[in-house]
Protein backbone atom coordinates (compact mmCIF):
# COMPACT_ATOMS: atom_id res chain seq x y z
CA UNK A 1 0.00 0.00 0.00
CA UNK A 2 1.63 3.37 -0.82
CA UNK A 3 0.99 6.45 1.24
CA UNK A 4 -1.43 8.02 -1.44
CA UNK A 5 -3.39 4.88 -1.22
CA UNK A 6 -3.54 5.18 2.99
CA UNK A 7 -5.03 8.41 2.61
CA UNK A 8 -7.70 7.64 0.36
CA UNK A 9 -8.46 5.09 3.19
CA UNK A 10 -8.38 7.43 6.04
CA UNK A 11 -10.53 9.57 3.85
CA UNK A 12 -13.01 7.07 3.72
CA UNK A 13 -12.98 6.35 7.35
CA UNK A 14 -13.46 9.78 8.10
CA UNK A 15 -16.64 10.46 5.35
CA UNK A 16 -18.27 7.40 6.28
CA UNK A 17 -17.64 5.64 2.92
CA UNK A 18 -15.33 3.12 3.81
CA UNK A 19 -16.34 -0.72 3.83
CA UNK A 20 -16.03 -2.64 7.61
CA UNK A 21 -12.81 -4.36 5.77
CA UNK A 22 -11.63 -0.79 5.18
CA UNK A 23 -12.20 0.61 8.55
CA UNK A 24 -10.98 -2.78 10.22
CA UNK A 25 -7.58 -2.31 8.57
CA UNK A 26 -7.24 0.88 10.00
CA UNK A 27 -8.36 0.03 13.21
CA UNK A 28 -5.78 -2.64 13.61
CA UNK A 29 -2.67 -0.04 13.03
CA UNK A 30 -4.47 2.02 16.24
CA UNK A 31 -4.91 -0.85 18.39
CA UNK A 32 -1.33 -1.89 17.55
CA UNK A 33 -0.01 1.47 18.48
CA UNK A 34 -1.64 1.95 21.48
CA UNK A 35 -0.80 -1.81 23.05
CA UNK A 36 2.83 -2.42 21.92
CA UNK A 37 3.62 1.21 24.06
CA UNK A 38 3.92 1.22 27.58
CA UNK A 39 3.57 5.11 28.01
CA UNK A 40 0.97 5.50 25.10
CA UNK A 41 -1.25 8.39 27.60
CA UNK A 42 -4.74 7.51 27.07
CA UNK A 43 -5.91 10.87 28.93
CA UNK A 44 -3.73 12.50 26.94
CA UNK A 45 -5.07 11.79 23.58
CA UNK A 46 -8.41 10.94 24.55
CA UNK A 47 -11.57 8.61 23.69
CA UNK A 48 -10.44 5.92 20.53
CA UNK A 49 -12.96 7.58 18.44
CA UNK A 50 -11.93 11.46 18.46
CA UNK A 51 -8.33 10.26 18.29
CA UNK A 52 -9.03 8.01 14.99
CA UNK A 53 -11.46 11.20 13.73
CA UNK A 54 -7.93 13.56 14.09
CA UNK A 55 -5.50 11.41 12.62
CA UNK A 56 -7.93 10.92 9.34
CA UNK A 57 -8.03 14.65 9.02
CA UNK A 58 -4.24 15.20 9.70
CA UNK A 59 -3.72 12.83 6.95
CA UNK A 60 -6.04 13.51 4.30
CA UNK A 61 -5.78 17.13 4.96
CA UNK A 62 -2.40 17.35 5.68
CA UNK A 63 -2.39 19.77 8.83
CA UNK A 64 0.07 21.87 8.88
CA UNK A 65 2.71 20.78 11.84
CA UNK A 66 2.24 24.27 13.63
CA UNK A 67 -1.57 24.10 13.82
CA UNK A 68 -1.51 20.15 15.39
CA UNK A 69 -2.82 19.96 18.62
CA UNK A 70 -0.52 18.19 21.24
CA UNK A 71 -2.59 15.17 21.33
CA UNK A 72 -1.91 14.56 17.56
CA UNK A 73 1.54 15.65 17.31
CA UNK A 74 1.73 12.73 20.34
CA UNK A 75 -0.08 10.24 18.11
CA UNK A 76 2.47 10.56 15.27
CA UNK A 77 5.85 10.20 17.27
CA UNK A 78 4.50 7.03 18.52
CA UNK A 79 3.25 6.44 15.32
CA UNK A 80 6.37 6.65 13.57
CA UNK A 81 8.15 5.13 16.84
CA UNK A 82 6.37 2.35 15.91
CA UNK A 83 6.64 2.03 12.62
CA UNK A 84 2.59 1.88 12.31
CA UNK A 85 2.76 2.63 8.43
CA UNK A 86 4.50 -0.10 7.40
CA UNK A 87 3.26 -0.35 3.36
CA UNK A 88 3.07 -3.76 2.44
CA UNK A 89 2.74 -4.18 -1.47
CA UNK A 90 0.92 -7.63 -1.27
CA UNK A 91 -1.97 -6.39 -3.47
CA UNK A 92 -4.30 -5.55 -1.41
CA UNK A 93 -4.52 -3.83 2.75
CA UNK A 94 -7.19 -6.63 3.35
CA UNK A 95 -4.83 -8.87 4.33
CA UNK A 96 -4.29 -6.81 7.63
CA UNK A 97 -7.17 -7.45 8.75
CA UNK A 98 -6.20 -10.42 10.37
CA UNK A 99 -4.23 -9.24 13.39
CA UNK A 100 -0.69 -11.67 14.50
CA UNK A 101 -1.66 -14.55 17.02
CA UNK A 102 -1.83 -13.02 20.78
CA UNK A 103 -0.22 -16.13 21.97
CA UNK A 104 2.59 -16.21 19.33
CA UNK A 105 3.08 -12.53 20.15
CA UNK A 106 3.22 -12.96 23.70
CA UNK A 107 5.96 -15.68 22.98
CA UNK A 108 8.04 -13.67 20.86
CA UNK A 109 7.97 -10.77 23.27
CA UNK A 110 9.10 -12.88 25.81
CA UNK A 111 11.87 -14.36 23.63
CA UNK A 112 12.53 -11.22 22.41
CA UNK A 113 16.31 -9.90 20.95
CA UNK A 114 17.34 -6.50 21.15
CA UNK A 115 18.36 -4.49 17.75
CA UNK A 116 21.93 -3.73 16.28
CA UNK A 117 24.38 -1.45 18.07
CA UNK A 118 27.37 0.62 17.72
CA UNK A 119 30.07 -1.46 17.79
CA UNK A 120 32.96 -3.28 16.27
CA UNK A 121 36.47 -5.08 16.79
CA UNK A 122 39.77 -2.99 15.22
CA UNK A 123 42.46 -5.22 14.52
CA UNK A 124 45.62 -3.67 14.38
CA UNK A 125 48.92 -4.03 12.76
CA UNK A 126 50.34 -6.17 15.44
CA UNK A 127 47.25 -8.40 15.53
CA UNK A 128 46.39 -6.65 18.96
CA UNK A 129 42.57 -6.52 18.89
CA UNK A 130 39.86 -3.57 20.90
CA UNK A 131 36.57 -4.25 21.09
CA UNK A 132 35.03 -0.76 20.47
CA UNK A 133 31.83 0.85 21.84
CA UNK A 134 30.26 4.13 21.04
CA UNK A 135 30.98 4.89 24.79
CA UNK A 136 34.82 4.72 24.30
CA UNK A 137 36.53 8.00 24.38
CA UNK A 138 40.15 8.93 24.06
CA UNK A 139 43.75 7.53 22.07
CA UNK A 140 43.41 4.01 21.80
CA UNK A 141 46.48 2.94 19.94
CA UNK A 142 49.55 4.94 18.04
CA UNK A 143 50.21 3.11 14.69
CA UNK A 144 53.15 4.29 12.60
CA UNK A 145 52.86 8.04 13.03
CA UNK A 146 49.19 8.08 13.64
CA UNK A 147 47.13 8.27 16.85
CA UNK A 148 44.02 5.80 16.70
CA UNK A 149 41.36 7.84 18.66
CA UNK A 150 38.07 7.28 19.74
CA UNK A 151 36.02 10.75 18.55
CA UNK A 152 32.88 12.23 19.20
CA UNK A 153 29.97 10.70 18.71
CA UNK A 154 31.96 7.19 19.06
CA UNK A 155 33.91 7.35 15.46
CA UNK A 156 37.20 6.67 15.13
CA UNK A 157 39.49 8.50 13.90
CA UNK A 158 43.16 8.79 12.67
CA UNK A 159 45.06 11.82 13.48
CA UNK A 160 48.93 12.57 12.89
CA UNK A 161 51.39 12.06 15.52
CA UNK A 162 52.25 16.17 16.37
CA UNK A 163 56.06 16.93 15.72
CA UNK A 164 56.94 13.70 14.37
CA UNK A 165 60.03 13.18 12.71
CA UNK A 166 59.66 9.49 12.57
CA UNK A 167 59.59 8.39 8.65
CA UNK A 168 58.09 4.55 7.92
CA UNK A 169 58.52 2.99 4.42
CA UNK A 170 56.23 -0.11 5.45
CA UNK A 171 52.35 0.55 5.12
CA UNK A 172 50.39 -0.01 8.14
CA UNK A 173 47.23 -1.65 8.26
CA UNK A 174 44.46 -1.80 10.65
CA UNK A 175 41.24 -3.67 10.02
CA UNK A 176 37.48 -2.95 11.38
CA UNK A 177 35.06 -5.47 11.57
CA UNK A 178 31.41 -5.37 12.49
CA UNK A 179 29.55 -8.67 13.42
CA UNK A 180 25.84 -9.67 13.04
CA UNK A 181 24.28 -7.18 15.13
CA UNK A 182 27.04 -4.38 14.82
CA UNK A 183 27.70 -1.10 12.82
CA UNK A 184 30.33 1.45 13.44
CA UNK A 185 31.55 4.43 11.85
CA UNK A 186 35.29 5.26 10.74
CA UNK A 187 36.91 8.32 9.28
CA UNK A 188 40.05 7.34 7.70
CA UNK A 189 43.66 9.35 7.51
CA UNK A 190 42.04 11.67 4.78
CA UNK A 191 39.07 12.48 6.35
CA UNK A 192 37.04 9.92 3.68
CA UNK A 193 34.10 8.64 6.46
CA UNK A 194 33.05 5.36 6.04
CA UNK A 195 30.44 3.28 8.14
CA UNK A 196 30.07 -0.40 8.45
CA UNK A 197 27.01 -2.05 8.64
CA UNK A 198 26.77 -5.45 10.52
CA UNK A 199 28.42 -8.26 9.24
CA UNK A 200 31.27 -6.20 7.24
CA UNK A 201 34.75 -5.34 7.44
CA UNK A 202 37.23 -3.29 5.94
CA UNK A 203 40.92 -3.33 5.82
CA UNK A 204 42.96 0.20 5.07
CA UNK A 205 46.39 1.56 5.69
CA UNK A 206 46.76 3.81 8.79
CA UNK A 207 48.25 6.55 6.74
CA UNK A 208 48.07 7.21 2.40
CA UNK A 209 51.81 7.30 1.78
CA UNK A 210 51.26 5.93 -2.06
CA UNK A 211 50.07 7.35 -4.97
CA UNK A 212 46.99 5.36 -4.46
CA UNK A 213 44.61 5.04 -1.22
CA UNK A 214 43.29 1.61 -1.28
CA UNK A 215 41.23 -0.54 0.94
CA UNK A 216 39.31 -3.74 0.84
CA UNK A 217 35.49 -3.79 2.31
CA UNK A 218 33.66 -7.28 2.68
CA UNK A 219 29.82 -6.78 3.74
CA UNK A 220 28.23 -3.60 3.14
CA UNK A 221 29.58 0.28 3.70
CA UNK A 222 28.56 3.72 3.11
CA UNK A 223 32.07 6.09 1.85
CA UNK A 224 31.95 9.78 1.44
CA UNK A 225 35.09 10.48 0.08
CA UNK A 226 37.55 13.21 0.00
CA UNK A 227 38.67 13.99 -3.15
CA UNK A 228 41.94 13.95 -4.20
CA UNK A 229 42.93 13.85 -7.88
CA UNK A 230 46.58 13.28 -7.23
CA UNK A 231 45.65 10.13 -5.04
CA UNK A 232 42.93 8.13 -6.07
CA UNK A 233 40.84 6.75 -3.41
CA UNK A 234 39.99 3.07 -4.33
CA UNK A 235 37.67 0.08 -2.83
CA UNK A 236 38.72 -3.43 -4.12
CA UNK A 237 35.28 -5.81 -3.00
CA UNK A 238 34.89 -9.58 -4.49
CA UNK A 239 36.80 -8.88 -7.52
CA UNK A 240 35.63 -5.39 -8.13
CA UNK A 241 37.01 -2.15 -7.87
CA UNK A 242 35.41 1.33 -7.50
CA UNK A 243 37.39 3.99 -8.37
CA UNK A 244 36.07 7.23 -6.82
CA UNK A 245 36.06 10.88 -8.63
CA UNK A 246 35.09 12.61 -6.04
CA UNK A 247 31.82 11.02 -4.30
CA UNK A 248 29.69 9.32 -2.11
CA UNK A 249 28.94 5.91 -2.31
CA UNK A 250 27.53 2.68 -0.59
CA UNK A 251 28.32 -0.60 -1.57
CA UNK A 252 26.37 -3.79 -0.54
CA UNK A 253 28.46 -6.87 -1.10
CA UNK A 254 27.40 -9.83 1.26
CA UNK A 255 28.23 -13.06 -0.05
CA UNK A 256 24.31 -14.19 0.68
CA UNK A 257 22.80 -11.70 -1.69
CA UNK A 258 24.06 -12.35 -4.81
CA UNK A 259 25.02 -9.41 -6.58
CA UNK A 260 27.21 -7.11 -5.41
CA UNK A 261 25.29 -3.25 -5.56
CA UNK A 262 27.66 0.00 -6.35
CA UNK A 263 25.10 2.34 -5.62
CA UNK A 264 26.02 6.46 -6.25
CA UNK A 265 24.52 9.33 -4.47
CA UNK A 266 27.03 12.54 -5.26
CA UNK A 267 30.35 12.72 -7.54
CA UNK A 268 31.45 10.01 -9.92
CA UNK A 269 32.58 6.18 -9.84
CA UNK A 270 34.33 4.38 -12.01
CA UNK A 271 33.57 0.33 -11.39
CA UNK A 272 35.63 -2.37 -12.83
CA UNK A 273 35.44 -6.38 -13.33
CA UNK A 274 38.24 -7.99 -15.80
CA UNK A 275 37.37 -6.05 -18.80
CA UNK A 276 34.43 -4.45 -17.73
CA UNK A 277 33.81 -0.68 -16.70
CA UNK A 278 31.14 1.08 -16.20
CA UNK A 279 31.27 4.63 -15.05
CA UNK A 280 28.22 6.02 -12.38
CA UNK A 281 26.49 8.89 -11.90
CA UNK A 282 24.47 9.91 -9.11
CA UNK A 283 21.55 8.35 -9.16
CA UNK A 284 23.12 4.85 -10.93
CA UNK A 285 23.64 1.62 -9.83
CA UNK A 286 25.97 -1.00 -10.81
CA UNK A 287 24.87 -4.72 -10.34
CA UNK A 288 27.38 -7.21 -11.21
CA UNK A 289 26.45 -11.23 -10.15
CA UNK A 290 28.42 -13.76 -8.82
CA UNK A 291 30.61 -15.18 -10.93
CA UNK A 292 29.80 -13.04 -13.57
CA UNK A 293 32.03 -10.06 -14.68
CA UNK A 294 29.11 -8.42 -16.48
CA UNK A 295 28.40 -5.10 -15.13
CA UNK A 296 24.67 -4.38 -14.98
CA UNK A 297 24.00 -0.34 -15.17
CA UNK A 298 20.58 0.61 -13.34
CA UNK A 299 20.21 4.16 -14.45
CA UNK A 300 17.35 5.27 -12.18
CA UNK A 301 17.88 3.24 -9.24
CA UNK A 302 16.27 3.07 -5.84
CA UNK A 303 18.34 5.11 -3.67
CA UNK A 304 16.75 5.32 -0.33
CA UNK A 305 16.10 1.89 -0.11
CA UNK A 306 19.64 1.22 -0.96
CA UNK A 307 21.23 3.78 1.93
CA UNK A 308 18.22 3.15 4.37
CA UNK A 309 20.23 0.98 6.69
CA UNK A 310 22.87 4.00 7.40
CA UNK A 311 19.35 6.38 8.31
CA UNK A 312 18.49 3.42 10.71
CA UNK A 313 15.72 1.79 8.69
CA UNK A 314 14.65 -0.87 7.47
CA UNK A 315 13.03 -0.27 3.80
CA UNK A 316 12.14 -2.40 0.74
CA UNK A 317 10.80 -1.81 -2.41
CA UNK A 318 9.12 -5.44 -3.79
CA UNK A 319 11.72 -7.60 -1.67
CA UNK A 320 10.66 -10.91 -1.26
CA UNK A 321 10.32 -12.71 2.04
CA UNK A 322 13.75 -14.21 1.91
CA UNK A 323 15.27 -10.74 1.77
CA UNK A 324 13.70 -8.99 4.50
CA UNK A 325 14.24 -11.80 6.86
CA UNK A 326 18.44 -11.69 5.55
CA UNK A 327 18.20 -8.10 6.68
CA UNK A 328 16.94 -9.73 10.14
CA UNK A 329 19.41 -11.58 9.97
CA UNK A 330 22.05 -9.59 10.33
CA UNK A 331 21.11 -6.81 12.48
CA UNK A 332 19.38 -9.01 15.27
CA UNK A 333 22.38 -11.70 15.23
CA UNK A 334 19.60 -15.09 14.46
CA UNK A 335 19.95 -17.61 12.20
CA UNK A 336 16.21 -17.70 10.01
CA UNK A 337 14.95 -21.29 9.34
CA UNK A 338 11.48 -21.69 7.20
CA UNK A 339 9.02 -24.48 7.55
CA UNK A 340 6.37 -25.14 5.04
CA UNK A 341 4.95 -23.83 1.93
CA UNK A 342 5.58 -19.75 2.92
CA UNK A 343 3.34 -17.72 0.56
CA UNK A 344 4.67 -15.54 -1.76
CA UNK A 345 4.81 -11.98 -0.90
CA UNK A 346 6.18 -8.55 -1.74
CA UNK A 347 7.19 -6.25 0.56
CA UNK A 348 7.40 -2.03 0.24
CA UNK A 349 8.18 0.04 2.89
CA UNK A 350 10.13 1.77 5.89
CA UNK A 351 10.70 0.27 9.65
CA UNK A 352 12.62 1.93 12.25
CA UNK A 353 16.02 -0.78 12.91
CA UNK A 354 16.21 0.56 16.91
CA UNK A 355 12.76 -1.91 16.98
CA UNK A 356 13.09 -5.42 19.24
CA UNK A 357 12.38 -7.96 16.85
CA UNK A 358 9.28 -8.64 18.38
CA UNK A 359 7.94 -5.21 16.82
CA UNK A 360 9.21 -6.22 13.71
CA UNK A 361 7.92 -9.98 13.28
CA UNK A 362 4.32 -8.54 14.71
CA UNK A 363 4.30 -6.30 11.76
CA UNK A 364 5.26 -8.81 9.52
CA UNK A 365 2.70 -11.09 10.48
CA UNK A 366 0.04 -9.01 9.08
CA UNK A 367 0.65 -9.97 5.97
CA UNK A 368 -0.16 -13.89 7.23
CA UNK A 369 3.04 -15.24 7.40
CA UNK A 370 3.91 -16.23 10.51
CA UNK A 371 7.11 -16.05 12.86
CA UNK A 372 8.49 -17.28 16.51
CA UNK A 373 11.43 -16.55 18.06
CA UNK A 374 13.41 -19.56 19.32
CA UNK A 375 17.21 -18.46 21.36
CA UNK A 376 18.44 -17.04 18.35
CA UNK A 377 16.98 -18.30 15.74
CA UNK A 378 13.69 -17.14 14.07
CA UNK A 379 11.31 -19.75 12.31
CA UNK A 380 9.69 -18.70 9.46
CA UNK A 381 5.75 -20.56 8.90
CA UNK A 382 2.74 -20.27 6.61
Amino acid sequence: MTNEEFKNLAAKCQDGTASAAEREAFNNAYHLLSTRHTDWDKELMGDEESVKSEIYLSLVNKVNSTKRSSRVHSLYRYMAAASILLFLSIGSYFLLSKQPSVQQSAQNKANDLKPGENRATLTLANGQKIVLTKSMSGQLSKQGNMNVQMGAGGTITYIPVEDSHTTHDAVVYNTLTTKKGEQFPLVLADGTQVTLDAASSITYPVAFNNKERKVTITGQAYFKVVHNAQQPFQVSVRGQTISDIGTEFNINAYDDEGTVKTTLLAGSVKVSKANELVVLSPGQQSQVADNSNKITLIKDADIETAIAWKSGLFQYNNANIQTVMRQLARWYDVDIQYEGAIPQREFSGKMQRNLNASQVLDLLSFTKIHFRIEGKKIIVTP
